[in-house]
């Protein structure tokens, strides 16, 4: 990683802070370049606006939840008691994210909310929805007869159990159990 990769990175983890700590309305470029020990027109260099920086921060967040993803994925392949069960519980429980303080469920919807405002956001919030709904399909392909099925059924509720998950009356175990049910009767 060259050094101007290392600083755009610090600018993104930063902002991400920022967003899940205090919200997008106490967002400013000040604030940032701030917290990033940067000029403001050092941080201007690298993203000419907020808004750029938004769309950047989006993409930064939703690629390394992804990466995330990924590399535990890696792992349980690795495992010699690799199942289709037990590559779902995996999926499910780093996928089901709840509790509205937790970063991923504050990041989530603070994204959500800028993008309801912001016609660029909004553009890059459905390009990485569809980009994530392909790869979810080609991970899921792998075992599954009806990758697109599931994915139709598992993308918007993993994305709606950031924000309602907390009050859910089945606890967070209970309800990869009931999805790993229903997952494998659509297969039978």
């Amino acid at each position: 990683m060259d050094k101007k990769e290392e600083r755009l990175n610090h600018i993104l983890r930063i902002t991400t802070g920022i967003l899940s700590q205090e919200g997008a309305d106490e967002l400013s470029m000040r604030k940032i370049a701030k917290a990033a020990n940067l000029s403001l027109s050092n941080l201007q260099y690298y993203y000419k606006d907020k808004n750029e920086l938004l769309i950047a921060t989006a993409q930064y967040y939703f690629q390394s939840c992804a990466q995330e993803v990924t590399q535990t994925l890696n792992l349980l392949k690795a495992e010699t008691t690799f199942s289709i069960e037990k590559f779902l519980e995996k999926v499910l429980d780093l996928l089901l994210v709840k509790g509205k303080d937790s970063e991923q469920s504050v990041m989530f919807r603070e994204i959500w909310a800028l993008s309801s405002r912001n016609e660029q956001l909004e553009k890059a919030v459905e390009t990485y929805y569809k980009n994530y709904c392909i790869w979810m399909i080609d991970l899921i392909a792998s075992f599954s007869k009806q990758p697109h099925e599931l994915v139709s059924l598992l993308v918007p509720y993993v994305e709606g159990y950031a924000i309602m998950g907390s009050i859910l009356p089945l606890n967070k175990e209970a309800v990869i159990k009931l999805l790993i049910k229903v997952i494998l009767y659509t297969e039978e």
